[in-house]
């Protein structure tokens, strides 16, 4: 039973914690908060309405019944205009005997006081502490005091047949009578306030719609929710459907609003997302695969060794094999870390002022010998004073891998002449917002790269053999040992880009290639 109650008790939870309950209950609120103020805005408009035309009528009635006043008699000379004749079931009539002169209607009141604020004459059901009430506020325009008063809404005790005593609102006006320059009576007219009549039949019927406007509009809004949610139904189920082995599905959602364009920065975010696992299964296999062959050398070298007794130099030849593939191993490792750091924005580098050039002599100094083992002439051109602001060791590393891959693929098959590079630096105008750049070249005479080939060259483990043919000299040169990793052009590329810096490629096949490493001048 606990179970069945937990149960009920999270679909409900579930129910009006949905987007659709939460969004027409919000709209229910706005609406609600428009009724009552457009209900408070119709009720105050009416009831001023009223309370205009009544005190015009109260003082038309004034006026009327302050022109039958005789100063001798100190009295109006009217009678009362209604008498109040019972019928046999208690209830209260007004019947004829009205005076055409004298506007009053049923329930009108009228009070006459002297100078002295006595009450002189009185018309309507008005009890005596009515007339007692009517004559304590009069006293308050007595004195001369010619002004007008008007009192929207006074409780009076009113007398009915029975004789029973009711209260009941009026709406008072205060007129004074004037002669010979000062006010010699005070009369007094009054009417039931009609902005409580006003109310009693406007309240109740706002009473009724505001709950089934509010109804209607409830059954609406959350059919309209429901309707307007119904694609993002269609992306949940969809995200659901997609799993990390399959990133192909896409929403395709049709619709030009909001929701379609949720859709399709999900579909966006998809196609990223897909590009990201491939590059990093891509980067998984070539890694798998560039550590493989090195190991599988390792383990025959290894066993061959130890399958029979060796010479001395067989052993060395052998632990020399191995401690090459062992560097190139940890060199790959190292490469791999970098750009892992990189990825994760934890490349630390410094933020030094040098001198490019300077940086640039030393990467040519430090691989001059490797450019004379391979045969290959490598000078440099001009080197002028270049001020940057980086890391010196990362800048190092980046050149080094420029100028090492051009020494790599210098020269071209069937070349009687030795390979050449050149190296040099220089500052220009960047071609895109004019900031002065500072440059690197490294130009190479080797077979140059394919323009196809010229996107993929700073791809991790993307292989250099495969755009360019080596020389038959470099690859019989070696000693088991694979020439380059395919990482070192995204390492510098990585460099340059940590560095707010970019590296340019322009080739042509069977005349060289030209790598151009810049960075924002000083």
């Amino acid at each position: 039973m606990d179970g069945a109650v937990r149960t009920l008790a999270r679909h409900i939870a579930r129910f009006f914690g949905g987007v659709r309950i939460r969004m027409t209950l919000w709209y229910l609120a706005i609406l609600a908060l428009v009724f009552v103020v457009f209900g408070g805005i119709v009720s105050a408009s009416a009831i001023q309405q009223d309370q205009s035309a009544q005190r015009g009528d109260l003082t038309t009635l004034a006026t009327t019944l302050s022109a039958t006043y005789d100063a001798t008699h100190g009295t109006l000379q009217i009678q009362d205009p209604w008498d109040n004749v019972c019928t046999a079931a208690g209830k209260q009539q007004q019947v004829g005997k009205q005076i055409a002169v004298t506007p009053f209607v049923p329930g009108d009141i009228a009070v006459l006081l002297n100078a002295g604020d006595d009450p002189v004459q009185s018309f309507g059901p008005l009890s005596a502490q009515a007339i007692a009430r009517i004559q304590t506020l009069a006293a308050q325009f007595s004195g001369g005091n010619s002004s007008v008063g008007i009192f929207p809404t006074i409780a009076l005790p009113t007398v009915g047949c029975a004789g029973n005593v009711s209260l009941a609102p009026y709406t008072l006006h205060f007129a004074p009578i004037m002669g010979a320059g000062r006010q010699v009576a005070m009369l007094v007219v009054g009417q039931p306030t009609e902005s409580t009549r006003t109310l009693s039949v406007l309240v109740p019927g706002l009473l009724i719609a505001g709950p089934l406007t509010l109804l209607v509009a409830a059954l609406g809004g959350y059919w309209l929710a429901t309707r307007a949610l119904r694609p993002v139904r269609l992306i949940a189920l969809a995200a659901e459907e997609i799993e990390e082995s399959d990133l192909s599905r896409r929403l395709n959602l049709k619709s030009r609003d909001e929701l379609g364009a949720l859709a399709a920065t999900f579909d966006r975010m998809l196609a990223r997302l897909d590009a990201a696992f491939a590059r990093q299964r891509q980067f998984t296999g070539d890694a798998s695969h560039e550590l493989r062959t090195p190991l599988s050398i390792v383990a025959a070298e290894a066993e061959r060794a130890l399958a029979v007794p060796r010479t001395p130099e067989e052993y060395r030849r052998a632990l020399g094999v191995i401690q090459s593939e062992n560097a190139y191993m940890g060199q790959v490792v190292g490469q791999l870390l970098t750009l892992v750091r990189a990825d994760a924005g934890q490349l630390q580098l410094r933020d030094d002022p040098l001198d490019l050039s300077d940086v640039t002599l030393e990467v040519v100094e430090r691989l001059a010998p490797l450019a004379h083992e391979r045969g290959v002439v490598l000078s440099t051109g001009a080197l002028p004073e270049l001020w940057v602001r980086g890391d010196r060791t990362a800048l190092g590393l980046a050149l080094g891998n420029l100028v090492e891959n051009a020494i790599k693929y210098a020269g071209r098959a069937g070349q009687a002449e030795r390979g050449r590079v050149r190296v040099e630096t220089g500052a220009a105008a960047d071609r895109a917002g004019g900031q002065r750049v500072a440059w690197v070249s490294i130009e190479d005479d080797g077979p140059g790269i394919a323009p196809e080939h010229l996107p993929h060259l700073f791809e991790r483990f993307y292989r250099a053999d495969v755009a360019r043919t080596r020389d038959d000299a470099i690859e019989g040169q070696t000693s088991g040992a694979p020439d380059g990793s395919g990482l070192g052009l995204a390492i510098a590329h990585e460099i340059a880009r940590a560095h707010g810096g970019a590296i340019r490629v322009e080739s042509v096949v069977g005349c060289g290639s030209t790598f151009t490493f810049e960075l924002p001048a000083e």
